[in-house]
């Protein structure tokens, strides 16, 4: 199994940036690069909280903070069918 596909496992079952990285045994900084690839490559989606959300079925009840306020925003990221079907492979 490869680091994408435990990237896309974890982040599939939910967890924050440091929840990944320390079970992935890997800095944020290396593990935030991989997920904006991941991202690009189509195996991942981003989903913003805030007033642009609506791509995550928990939207209308999502708690997550929105950092400084206003439309900053929160990434959070869901695979995609690309990404279930890499796992799947895997």
């Amino acid at each position: 199994m490869t680091a994408t596909d435990d990237i896309l496992r974890l982040i599939e079952k939910g967890g924050t940036l440091d929840e990944l990285a320390k079970v992935l045994d890997m800095s944020k900084s290396l593990l935030k690069a991989r997920i904006e690839f991941l991202a690009r490559a189509g195996y991942l989606c981003e989903i913003r909280s805030g007033n642009e959300c609506g791509g995550c079925a928990n939207c209308k009840s999502c708690s997550v903070p929105v950092p400084g306020g206003g439309d900053a925003g929160v990434k959070m990221y869901a695979v995609t069918d690309k990404g279930r079907d890499h796992v799947k492979k895997a």
